[in-house]
């Protein structure tokens, strides 16, 4: 149900020098100004984003924005989606509500169509502008923003589903030796875009509790398109620098795989975190 809530008038209104109060008909028309819904054409404020990953290769995107004028259709003609310059196909039509003031679009993108452009997009100042259009491809209704994808209050998104569809640490071992330990792990890594995608290095930091157990850079690797590739670790430490570490994962304590992942893009390297859980395999 299409509903709006009034909110206080602007305080703080004086009249000019030698004139009398602003009449109480002015205060109404700023108030109402403040709080209307924008007028057909305009795109209507982004306030917050919802993703979730139905599977591996699709994200759902639910953008929530201010309430929109006008009757507002579920099912759509069509729709169009730019992030800062670079337009992001999609593929299957849009769901749009409208109740309790806000306005709803979802849709889901296939991440094997998205431009390798977007890679060298702000993730923390990044431009969204969403298009609804009507069977003859007039615009019914826009919704416009700038989102920071780290910033939680912005951009919601369950990081633990992130990680298990795109990296984990597996088939991690720690054999201890009379002087040294011996750490064994694959990093796997999925891609899931249309295009391969070049890291040109990765620095980690493997630590148990408060104990680092290793810290390494390694050189730059291909992930290709649309597949799952591991990253061999392997390293031998001094037991003793080491030994408290190696007791605690022993014990079963989860060890912290703690990275940077660094990727070429068509503007420049981006920095990609990783923070990853492992247990003994």
């Amino acid at each position: 149900m299409k509903r709006f809530t009034s909110s206080p008038g602007p305080r703080g209104l004086h009249s000019p020098p030698g004139e009398g109060p602003v009449p109480i008909t002015a205060l109404v028309l700023l108030a109402a100004a403040a709080t209307a819904p924008a007028p057909p054409g305009t795109p209507v404020r982004l306030q917050r984003v919802s993703l979730a990953l139905p599977d591996r290769d699709v994200v759902r995107v639910t953008l929530h924005a201010a309430a929109a004028s006008g009757p507002v259709r579920a099912g759509l003609a069509g729709q169009r989606l730019r992030l800062g310059d670079v337009a992001v196909p999609l593929e299957t039509p849009a769901d749009v509500t409208l109740a309790d003031g806000e306005t709803r679009a979802d849709f889901d993108v296939k991440l094997r169509s998205v431009p390798e452009k977007v890679l060298a997009l702000d993730q923390h100042r990044l431009p969204v502008l969403w298009e609804g259009l009507d069977a003859h491809g007039a615009l019914v209704l826009a919704v416009a923003g700038t989102v920071d994808l780290g910033d939680p209050g912005e951009v919601e998104v369950e990081a633990t589903k992130v990680y298990d569809a795109y990296a984990h640490v597996s088939d991690l071992r720690i054999t201890p030796s009379l002087a040294a330990v011996g750490v064994h792990a694959l990093l796997s890594l999925y891609n899931p875009l249309g295009f391969d995608v070049v890291a040109t290095g990765l620095e980690y930091r493997l630590a148990v509790g408060t104990q680092q157990v290793l810290a390494a850079k390694r050189p730059g690797f291909k992930l290709r398109a649309g597949q799952r590739s591991d990253v061999l670790i392997e390293q031998d430490v001094p037991l003793g620098d080491v030994a408290d570490g190696v007791a605690a994962f022993l014990r079963g304590e989860a060890a912290q795989f703690d990275g940077t992942l660094v990727v070429r893009t068509p503007d420049g390297e981006r920095a990609i975190p990783l923070h990853l859980t492992a247990t003994m395999k």
